[in-house]
């Protein structure tokens, strides 16, 4: 098994309280890019459930103070990196309750809120980031609470209008029609920060 599939096969039988977080809450919106890494946030008072159940099946729990994550290492299988306070400044408790179900590879699962994965992505913004910010704004962009998103922006001293229009620029090669869409991007951009 994968470290993804180690990961939900303990959180379930240990119910965990969980939401996948980067690369893996974009999948659940748009499948478009494969990764390796399991991010996750998870509920304080479950983490010895996860570590025991983990611990059973070969990782080891090091903690990473400089990043504010724990890091669940496999010899073989990849790293499953925890967070359990805070994430780039949002807090998991915040994150878990507005956390939502989702579909990957087949399995229900929970992850943050699109709203949520967008402004982490913001907040990383790596050229990765920006592709995943695009894709979001292409699938749910009309669906997303922007007030929520402009006020917690505002929060974490994001300057949203630039770094959204500079993801538009990143759309994966993927996508139908990129003028089009790039268009219809700018256009939703405009619209919300009028």
């Amino acid at each position: 098994m994968s470290s993804i599939e180690d990961f939900l096969s303990v959180a379930e039988e240990r119910k965990v309280r969980y939401a996948l977080l980067g690369a893996l809450a974009v999948s659940a919106i748009r499948p478009f890019r494969t990764t390796h890494d399991v991010d996750v946030a998870v509920h304080p008072a479950d983490l010895w459930k996860l570590k025991q159940g983990l611990s059973n099946l070969g990782y080891v729990l090091l903690e990473n103070p400089r990043l504010g994550k724990l890091e669940f290492k496999h010899r073989v299988k990849g790293d499953i990196d925890v967070y359990v306070e805070k994430i780039s400044g949002l807090s998991v408790k915040q994150l878990l309750e507005r956390a939502v179900e989702a579909e990957i590879d087949g399995r229900r699962v929970r992850v943050i809120s699109p709203e949520d994965a967008l402004l982490l992505k913001a907040l990383a913004g790596r050229e990765r980031d920006l592709a995943d910010i695009a894709v979001i704004l292409m699938e749910v962009g009309d669906r997303i609470d922007w007030e929520y998103v402009k006020t917690m922006g505002g929060e974490l001293g994001l300057d949203l209008k630039n770094i959204l229009r500079r993801s538009i620029e990143r759309l994966p090669i993927s996508v139908d029609n990129p003028p089009k869409v790039r268009k219809t991007l700018r256009r939703l951009i405009d619209d919300v920060f009028r």
